[in-house]
Formats: structure tokens, C-alpha cells, sequence
């Protein structure tokens, strides 16, 4: 093999000598040895123009070596290395897995169409391997799903790194819905979106939900309500949450797909002062514009609200305790107090329970526990 005469460079401390050795030397363990030695000295320089084209030069040889211990070895010493270039990063990660696997894991050369290429030749070890990565983009997350298996979207739902967005983990969860490493995977996350921890929690177990309460915003109580059979009840508690409002439209929307969004659960809310709960809730129910249900909900006349629950579908009863609970809110908030969330609330399930009128038996209950829980918070 002929070997190019380098010129040393102030930066690149190897000389002609070293390539020489590093490429004939007929023992592949000394060829390795001096593989790593001469790419530590410039994995972490910064490289002049002709110092990039003289490191290229070199790792042209390297990289055609037939014996895989010396390909290894370039691939683990540059693996994190800006100095790599792309063009030998490209062979290394087509190489054998032992040799693609460093490259793909952590290599910042690689463009997505790169590592898009491997993971549409479906090899178990590089797919992997591409799921390990510090970033990884939304479309990559995407091609993850559709060429790989539960492990292979267990392993990408774990990396904090991977761009998951509630649509995506939507899609993840509900094609994997009786998959729990990858229902875990998604618990370990350091963030999730609101919408995706309310789906999250009404999947997996009582044991998984309290997990939740580890890494997430979720109270034990509520996260073991939303998991069981208490889920509407529970869930004007997880409304409640401030990160919620934050995607607030979206989870209304799921309910709504889903079958849960329910006149009992507007209500409900209500009752409790969840007001922008329930302002979406009847914009999303009667198809008009969140805007216009705002101003429906609040009308002070008796046929704006009326005609949006005519719309909502809501029977008398409820229409009349949704009328009742506005006009208190309304009442306590003109007033003016510094009421806390906790004692805001306690207000509203009180003068909603002095009301004359008559409850079902679980709204009641319902109200004088939640009324109880949020005292004891404010306590």
C-alpha cells in the first residue's frame, strides 16, 4: 500500500514515521495501538483547513485496514470527535456492528439522512445504537417507530434527547398499549407533556402510576385515581394542575376523541372553578369558537348560556347547577379577596353545596371529598 508522505504540522504531532508503521505494520494489534494514539492527538484540536485535509488523508488508509480491530479503533477513539469526517464516518457506520455501533451512538458528523439510511436496512444492533444518541430529531423518532420493534421504541422513549411530541407519544403508546418497558420508558422521561401523562396514567397500573409521582408533577392520591376506576373524578384534579393549562385545548380535545368528555365532567369542573376547563370544554362540544363560549358561559342573560348547553346536550339539572356554579365564581372573584387556589376552591364547593338544589348522590360525594382535601390543604 503506497503511503502518502505527510508534512508534520505545528498541531498534528505524528509523523511520516507514524503513518507508515500505523498502515504496514504486519501485526494488527501494534496497527490498532497506533491507531489510537495518532487520532487522540487531534480528536479534540481545532483543525485549520489544511490540517483537516491532511487528518482526512490519513483516515482514508485507516479506514481500508481489513482488519476490523483497527476500523474499532478508529471508530472509538473519534466517536465524539467534530474531526471525524463525515465521508469516513458514512463507511464506518455501513462496517460491521462493532465497528457502526460507537459511531452511530454518539458521532456529531452525521446528518439525519445518514443515520435515516441505516434505519431503514432495519439492523437490529444500529437501529439501537441510533436510539442511544443525545439528540435525536422528530422525524428519526418517527422512522424509529415505523422500522423498529417494541425495544427499539422502548430504548428511543427513554432518551430524554428524543424530540417526542404529545402526538407522537399518542401514537407510541396506543400501538404499544400493552407494552409495559415501553409504558416505563415513558414514566422515566424526565418531561412529558400534560396531555401525554393524562394518557399515560389511565394505561398502566396503580403501582406504575405512583412512579410517576417521582418524576412528574402528579399527587400519589390523584395518579392512583386517574389509573383505577375513579378517572372522571380524578380527572378535575389533574386539571387542576397548573402545568396543565399549558395544553389545556389539546387534552379536551383528546377527551372528546376519546368518549370522556362528558356533561357530568363540564360540571364537575365547574363546581370546583375550573372556569377555562370548562369554557373549552363547551367551545369544543358545540363546535364554536372558544372566544364565543367564553362570552356564553359569562353571559349574564338567561338565553347565552341556555343555548350552549342546548348545544352541549346538558339536561336541566345540569344546566342549572352550571348556571349556579358560574355565578358564584363570578360573585368571588368581583370580590376581590386574596384567596390562594386551595382556599379559591374551598369557597366554591361550599356555597355550591348551600345551593337549594338537589344533588345527585355522587356529585354530593364527590364535592364533600374533594371539599375536605382541598381543607386539609389549606390548613
Amino acid at each position: 500500500m503506497k503511503v502518502r508522505n505527510f508534512t508534520q504540522h505545528s498541531s498534528l504531532k505524528f509523523t511520516p514515521d507514524d503513518v507508515k508503521r500505523l498502515v504496514t505494520h504486519p501485526d494488527r494489534d501494534v496497527r490498532a495501538v497506533l491507531t489510537q494514539k495518532v487520532c487522540r492527538q487531534f480528536r479534540d484540536l481545532k483543525l485549520s483547513e489544511n490540517e483537516q485535509s491532511i487528518v482526512s488523508e490519513l483516515l482514508k488508509l485507516i479506514v481500508k485496514d481489513a482488519a476490523s480491530m483497527v476500523r474499532r479503533a478508529l471508530a472509538i477513539t473519534l466517536k465524539n470527535s467534530p474531526n471525524l469526517p463525515r465521508s469516513i464516518a458514512q463507511k464506518l457506520i455501513r462496517d460491521v456492528d462493532s465497528i457502526a455501533v460507537p459511531v452511530l451512538s454518539h458521532s456529531p458528523v452525521l446528518a439525519d439522512e445518514d443515520l435515516l439510511e441505516i434505519l431503514k436496512s432495519k439492523a437490529a444492533a444500529k437501529m439501537m445504537a441510533i436510539t442511544k444518541r443525545p439528540h435525536i430529531a422528530g422525524d428519526l423518532v418517527k422512522a424509529l417507530v415505523r422500522f423498529g420493534d417494541s425495544k427499539i421504541v422502548a430504548s428511543v422513549a427513554a432518551n430524554d434527547g428524543a424530540e417526542i411530541n404529545a402526538d407522537l407519544a399518542e401514537h407510541m403508546l396506543t400501538l404499544y398499549h400493552d407494552n409495559d418497558l415501553i409504558q416505563e420508558s415513558f414514566i422515566a422521561r424526565r418531561e412529558l407533556p400534560p396531555l401525554v401523562i393524562e394518557k399515560l396514567i389511565t394505561m398502566v397500573s396503580a403501582e406504575a402510576a405512583i412512579r410517576l409521582n417521582e418524576n412528574h408533577e402528579i399527587p400519589i392520591e390523584l395518579a392512583i385515581d386517574l389509573a383505577g376506576k375513579a378517572r372522571e373524578r380524578a380527572q378535575i384534579d389533574f386539571i387542576s394542575q397548573s402545568w396543565v393549562s399549558r395544553d389545556l385545548k389539546s387534552l379536551v380535545e383528546r377527551l372528546a376523541r376519546e368518549g370522556r368528555l362528558t356533561t357530568s365532567l363540564i360540571v364537575r369542573a365547574a363546581c370546583c372553578g375550573q372556569m377555562r376547563f370548562v369554557e373549552q370544554a363547551m367551545a369544543c362540544k358545540s363546535d364554536i369558537s372558544l372566544r364565543k363560549a367564553a362570552l356564553m358561559v359569562h353571559d349574564g342573560g338567561p338565553f347565552g348560556l341556555k343555548a350552549l348547553c342546548k348545544r352541549c346536550k346538558m339536561n336541566d339539572k345540569e344546566y342549572t347547577l352550571l348556571r349556579a356554579s358560574i355565578a358564584i365564581f363570578r360573585d368571588l372573584e368581583l370580590k376581590g379577596g386574596h384567596f390562594n387556589k386551595q382556599k379559591f376552591q374551598s369557597l366554591m364547593i361550599e356555597r355550591v353545596l348551600s345551593l337549594p338544589l338537589e344533588f345527585d348522590d355522587k356529585d354530593t360525594d364527590y364535592l364533600l371529598e374533594k371539599l375536605d382535601a382541598v381543607s386539609r390543604k389549606s390548613a
